[in-house]
């Protein structure tokens, strides 16, 4: 039962191994700590400053790298989004220019089987580009 292990804690200045008691875990640190001669008092509490210092620049460089990654990732990803806008733009282009040439054709009089072959656009989309439709 968790209020006798408290008890017996309390008792006999002692948690044994097998007491599962919420927070009797913190307890039998502190209990384990007071039983510390002096020379174990130091070396102990210089190995927890040493440990907390190692573990506040372990998170300091875990923030800075995420920091750097995501920065990293926006930038290739503004990359990516440049070229694929300007491979969509050169696409436009293209078939603006492919449009634009098919009607001067038609206008100079050539086939529309000629100029779908020409331009690569099929004989219904020049006949609805020259039509205006």
């Amino acid at each position: 039962d968790n209020l006798d292990e408290w008890v017996y804690a309390f008792k006999n200045n002692e948690v044994l191994d097998e007491f599962t008691a919420p927070g009797i875990g913190a307890l039998k640190e502190k209990l384990d700590y007071l039983k510390m001669d002096e020379e174990e008092k130091r070396r102990f509490d210089k190995h927890v400053d040493r440990t907390r210092s190692n573990q506040g620049t372990a998170d300091y460089f875990r923030e800075k790298g995420l920091e750097e990654g995501m920065r990293i990732g926006q930038e290739k990803g503004l990359e990516k989004g440049r070229e694929e806008g300007l491979e969509k733009g050169r696409e436009e282009g293209r078939a603006e220019e492919r449009k634009h040439l098919a009607r001067s054709l038609y206008e100079n009089g050539v086939a529309i089987d000629l100029i779908a072959t020409s331009t690569g656009l099929s004989e219904e989309a020049i006949g609805k580009l020259v039509n205006g439709t």
